[in-house]
């Protein structure tokens, strides 16, 4: 019998990973991106995508970059 103590950190980080193969976390990515370019608001956006409010605010800055290049 295997007794192991639940740790939620161990368990958010195992689901995180499964999303991350699965390809959820990656579509994900892409919606937050979209919206971005759509000047939805980041808060609104890591509420109803799911990511973190960093998470985010990272992608912002990418999308930010991005733009500029093209400008």
């Amino acid at each position: 019998m295997l007794c192991a103590k639940y740790d939620y950190k161990m368990d958010i980080a195992v689901k995180q990973e499964e999303a991350y193969e699965d390809g959820a976390h990656d579509k994900s990515i892409e919606t937050a991106k979209n919206f971005l370019k759509e000047n939805i608001p980041i808060e609104t956006i890591a509420r109803c995508i799911g990511l973190s409010l960093e998470e985010v605010q990272k992608l912002a800055e990418e999308v930010k970059v991005q733009e500029s290049q093209l400008s």
